[in-house]
């Protein structure tokens, strides 16, 4: 057996997805920390589902307009990043209730993803299996797609950087954030932002249906176990890591799909985690104020 998986490893394709659970960990143990502990987690799935809308318009290019250059991961990041902003918009959040926006433009960009991708003739294109874009394949990933999300993490891992203490602050105490003179408004969009970056970056590891997991179950678990901010990120990176490599590992070795493989993995550990807290101390200390 372990010269078996020894020589997987040796394979280009099996590198490249293991690079990818690397960068995919990177970015929702640090994005996904915020999600969990500022409760956004039904947010960030809306913005995850309209990211298929995106991904059918750049398939619906390419075969329409000859736009090979579009890669499916760009016409994601754009839906992504549009509903983002139109989250964040002063018009649309006086109007509409935050869930009712969500509700509506989750099921627009699954419909339009739909939509996009049936005016695709596939014998003259060839498109990446619909059932893959939903649940992801990471067996699929090719450079082009490393480098993408790749960028993608430098950029997370960059705004968080610099940020940190104002996203800190507003995490927890939005009012706090206002007094204090941090331009909220700014700082929301930003955040859900940073959720859409993420979200581009894990479609390709668990799929659209399946990136709210990845997203929000590794800083879930981290969460149990300390209540400092920044530990939460760490742990929930080493999480990330480790249970989307386990998952890949054993989808190769049993012919399992990776992404529904990896997210099982993820929600067995979250239960052992949960039974085994009682018996873990851990020392309490302000989220807000430690750093």
């Amino acid at each position: 057996m372990s010269e078996t998986l020894f020589s997987l490893f040796q394979m280009p394709f099996v590198q490249r997805m293991f690079l990818a659970s690397v960068l995919a960990s990177i970015s929702c143990g640090i994005i996904g920390s915020f999600v969990v502990v500022k409760r956004i987690v039904f947010l960030s799935g809306g913005i995850a589902h309209t990211t298929f809308g995106g991904i059918g318009l750049a398939y619906y290019l390419q075969y329409a307009m000859g736009w090979i250059w579009l890669d499916p991961l760009i016409g994601a990041l754009i839906f992504a990043v549009l509903t983002a902003f139109i989250m964040s918009t002063p018009f649309v959040k006086e109007r509409l209730r935050e869930d009712s926006t969500i509700g509506v433009l989750w099921v627009i960009g699954m419909a339009l993803g739909v939509m996009f991708l049936n005016g695709v003739d596939r014998s003259v294109l060839i498109i990446q299996d619909p059932v893959s874009i939903l649940f992801g394949n990471i067996l699929l990933i090719n450079l082009r797609d490393i480098m993408i999300m790749f960028t993608l993490v430098i950029v997370i891992v960059l705004l968080t950087f610099f940020l940190f203490k104002d996203l800190q602050i507003l995490t927890f105490d939005e009012e706090f954030a206002r007094i204090t003179g941090i331009n909220v408004s700014f700082l929301n969009l930003l955040m859900l932002l940073l959720v859409a970056l993420t979200t581009v970056v894990l479609i390709k590891v668990v799929g659209v249906v399946l990136v709210i997991a990845m997203l929000t179950i590794p800083a879930a678990i981290s969460g149990l176990f300390t209540h400092h901010l920044k530990h939460m990120m760490l742990l929930a990176v080493l999480i990330g890591v480790g249970t989307s490599v386990f998952g890949s590992i054993l989808s190769l070795w049993f012919n399992l799909p990776p992404g529904s493989t990896i997210v099982l993995v993820m929600g067995l550990l979250f239960i052992i985690a949960l039974i085994l807290k009682p018996f873990v101390p851990s020392k309490e200390v302000s989220l807000v104020t430690s750093t």
